[in-house]
């Protein structure tokens, strides 16, 4: 099979994203084969806290900002990067909001069609689920830093509090 330039480059840049990582061409090609691009202008909620989890996307251009149920900004996400991917393997609801920032192109990946994909190609679930595997790996050991610093971090201010003398009579 032929592949046209702009074929190769999006195999390419489904080859950046780490749940992707090890598929061989043909496998990525069938991933591209389910995204349908999308745009989204300033502002325009791409997926909200709560909802159902029925599409992930790949962000190609644009940033988005993932915020917290309350509105607090989260993080900034660049291309080429994925959103809404947990949701799209276990069906939970969405755990964040996502907004974009200025306009941000996206091909879109239904639910639908992913599961039906994994069901058709096993081995192309294989080589995602072992990389989903890895990145929540990976983000745990992040989180546990994160949680051992905070520990310490509360235990030198009861520390520093308890030393303080009392202001009561």
């Amino acid at each position: 099979m032929q592949l046209t330039d702009n074929t190769r480059r999006f195999i390419q840049i489904i080859d950046k994203i780490p749940m992707f990582h090890r598929l061989k061409p043909n496998q990525a090609l069938e991933i591209l084969r389910l995204c349908k691009p999308c745009a989204f202008s300033n502002r325009e909620i791409v997926c909200e806290h709560g909802t159902h989890s029925a599409e992930m996307y790949i962000l190609l251009s644009g940033e988005l900002i993932v915020t917290a149920p309350d509105g607090t900004p989260l993080t900034k996400l660049s291309p080429v990067t994925i959103v809404g991917e947990m949701g799209l393997i276990t069906g939970q609801p969405r755990s964040a909001t996502v907004i974009a920032k200025g306009l941000s192109n996206v091909f879109e990946i239904p639910k639908l069609k992913f599961d039906i994909l994994l069901k058709k190609y096993p081995e192309i679930g294989s080589v995602i689920y072992r990389n989903i595997i890895y990145i929540l790996s990976q983000r745990l050991g992040e989180n546990n830093k994160l949680l051992a610093a905070s520990q310490r971090e509360l235990a030198n201010v009861r520390s520093q509090a308890a030393m303080e003398p009392s202001l009561e009579p």
